[in-house]
């Protein structure tokens, strides 16, 4: 019962308030989609069908589950905060510097890194393999005096006739408050048959 409530907690502080239709930020365009992406990957879920397999990990409590999702409202609800990651938004527009570093051979890694510690979103990491996209970190900071939280978000992915297709995704982090106890959590998901 216990870990059914760590679960329901975990799912609200990870979804955050939800904005509406009405009320989305103006995007510009000036640094990697992806929203784009991650919209492409759900058309391709729709179709397809896979099952999602979660493991979540709360302050050492485990649980595993395996879903089938029936829509691409299910699949953004899961893949919510990667939305949210977005850095293509108004006013972020010249908030980060992009570098192309060569890691090896056809291999590269571009990283989109935050120019102060104002925005929460502080690295985007995309990493190819002969210029297919193999995955993508996202490092999220955020402090005041009341609070202080760090998460990691990874999307993995594998090649299919010459596309990157979305095969796995990670969320781990921690957070404190004042007056609480630390909270440290861990996702694993995997996209299958």
């Amino acid at each position: 019962m216990k870990l059914k409530n760590l679960v329901f907690l975990l799912s609200l502080m990870l979804l955050g308030c939800s904005v509406g239709k009405n009320s989305e930020p103006i995007r510009t365009g000036t640094y990697f989609d992806l929203v784009e992406l991650l919209d492409e990957q759900i058309a391709e879920f729709e179709v397809k069908r896979p099952v999602l397999t979660k493991e979540l990990n709360v302050s050492g409590e485990t649980d595993r589950v395996t879903i089938q999702l029936d829509s691409a409202k299910q699949w953004k609800e899961e893949l919510g905060l990667f939305y949210q990651a977005d850095i293509n938004k108004l006013g972020l527009e010249t908030s980060y510097t992009t570098e192309e570093i060569s890691t090896g051979v056809n291999t590269k890694k571009v990283i989109d890194s935050a120019k102060t510690e104002r925005p929460a979103v502080r690295s985007i990491d995309y990493n190819y393999t002969d210029d297919q996209l193999e995955s993508i970190r996202i490092i999220i900071r955020d402090e005041n005096p009341i609070y202080k939280f760090e998460k990691e978000l990874n999307l993995y992915f594998h090649i299919e006739q010459g596309k990157s297709i979305l095969s796995s995704f990670t969320i781990s982090g921690d957070q404190s408050m004042i007056l609480k106890d630390e909270l440290n959590y861990s996702l694993k998901a995997t996209i299958g048959k």
